[in-house]
């Protein structure tokens, strides 16, 4: 029986739940909302499957050979629609051309972070998986799902971050030929209770329902992403990581779950077919390229599996071979790297229910007034088109 001794030892995939043979485990949210295995004791036979199958007690053997790109889509409102470089779609719409299914996270009509499935009958909703959602997915029983859809000859691609990904594997205890993984380098996840409270926060604010999310909105340029709320009344709400109260809690540590500062996946070789993060100096690892601040993605291509899909597709993309090594020293610090816990991290979660989000982020990580004044010079600057002058000059 799997006994969580220490949160640290559990990053909350799901493979222990899937994997049980008498459905005695289901997920819970602890006092700071993250969802933990619980255990019907009564239940339980004692045939130990959720413990070989949890990937941070269980690590699975690494990429032995990895080749490192540096790409973004061809389609350029992919791109614009993406928080990088958009390299997940052009894989996402093989997969749905030849009948598969794609699963990724997506925000929900009730505004709740949760990995669903998209097949060619509501192929629509691919867009709902481009982007961050900086958010513990809520992934139910999809492991399960996965490996019948498998099973049966299904071509599946499957997105998430490293620990996600890992469980499946773990979960799956085989390779399947017909499955394409795709992980992303975090810097760790804000629980589901904080976002509930940002939304509400926020929807009280504006009177109305949030009816779209963005994480990271290219609103300023992919270098200045921006939370983008929509709501429902035809307001919308745009802050940057500077003021916008849960992407601040997310920059600064103090809201991630207690396993992504101990993080068992930290590595430049994983198990995944693919490896995706940032490439913010894209026009330093490709000498010569120009950067237009549309944004490019860092891809680590970690398998046979994956450089034979690459090479079937790869007119969908503008790509370009980089050093790997470069790219983790210029971009990808979060890839051997482990978040460091703000000091009041654990008192965060405590006072979040006794207190409004305005005043809880003034008690914790405050925002300036130099903070809003910069927040307001770069609206301003946006609007008259002065923003984009100063990028030029400055990249001039």
């Amino acid at each position: 029986m799997l006994v969580l001794e220490k949160k640290e030892d559990c990053c909350g995939c799901t493979a222990c739940i899937n994997a049980c043979p008498v459905d005695c485990i289901t997920m819970q949210a602890d006092e700071e909302g993250f969802l933990y295995p619980h255990i019907d004791k009564d239940k339980c036979i004692g045939c130990n499957k959720c413990e070989l199958v949890c990937p941070i007690k269980n690590s699975l053997n690494s990429a032995k050979k990895v080749d490192a790109i540096c790409a973004r889509a061809k389609d350029l409102d992919i791109v614009k629609d993406s928080t990088s470089g958009g390299f997940f779609t052009p894989i996402a719409q093989y997969i749905l051309d030849n009948d598969g299914i794609v699963v990724g996270a997506a925000c929900n009509e009730d505004n709740i972070i949760e990995h669903i499935i998209v097949s060619k009958n509501n192929r629509e909703d691919l867009s709902t998986l481009r982007g961050s959602k900086y958010v513990q997915s809520d992934l139910k029983d999809l492991f399960s799902i996965v490996k019948s859809e498998l099973e049966k000859g299904t071509l599946v691609c499957f997105t998430g971050t490293p620990c996600q990904i890992s469980g499946l594997l773990n979960y799956l205890g085989k390779d399947y030929e017909n499955l394409i993984t795709i992980d992303m380098i975090c810097k760790g996840v804000p629980s589901p209770k904080l976002w509930k409270k940002y939304v509400d926060f926020q929807e009280k604010k504006y009177n109305a329902k949030i009816k779209q999310v963005s994480f990271r909105k290219k609103t300023y340029g992919y270098h200045s992403g921006t939370m983008e709320l929509v709501f429902e009344n035809g307001k919308k709400y745009r802050g940057s990581g500077r003021i916008d109260y849960h992407l601040k809690s997310f920059y600064k540590d103090i809201c991630s779950r207690p396993s992504c500062y101990e993080c068992s996946f930290k590595s430049d070789k994983h198990p995944s077919d693919y490896t995706i993060f940032e490439s913010w100096h894209a026009s330093t690892v490709v000498p010569g390229l120009k950067d237009d601040d549309l944004g490019y993605t860092s891809v680590f291509i970690n398998s046979d599996k994956g450089r034979e899909l690459f090479s079937k597709i790869k007119d969908k993309y503008e790509w370009y071979s980089i050093d790997k090594e470069q790219a983790i020293e210029l971009d990808g610090i979060m890839v051997r790297n482990n978040s460091k816990p703000h000091p009041k991290r654990n008192e965060y979660y405590k006072d979040l229910e006794n207190e409004s989000l305005d005043k809880h982020i003034e008690k914790y990580i405050p925002i300036t007034k130099k903070d809003y004044l910069l927040e307001k010079s770069k609206t301003i600057l946006y609007k008259t088109k002065l923003l984009y002058l100063l990028k030029r000059i400055k990249k001039g």
